[in-house]
């Protein structure tokens, strides 16, 4: 899980937990294009494809990548 607020543009994440169906699968990485309070938007790298991820159930989404 991320945490929005130690999120920066650039940053690589990687999709786990419930996923993000039409978008990614489990596993895909995406690059932080913007960030907000509780919120982060993210290009997928494969696709570049944008969406955005909200609150606790968004970050749940998302887990950096070392």
């Amino acid at each position: 899980m991320i945490e929005f607020d130690k999120v920066n543009i650039g940053d690589k994440l990687k999709v786990v937990g419930a996923g993000a169906p039409g978008f990614a699968k489990l596993g895909d990485t995406v690059t932080v294009i913007k960030t907000g309070k509780q919120r982060v938007d993210v290009t997928h790298d494969e696709t570049g494809e944008s969406v955005y991820f909200v609150l606790t159930c968004g970050a749940a989404r998302l887990e950096p990548v070392s």
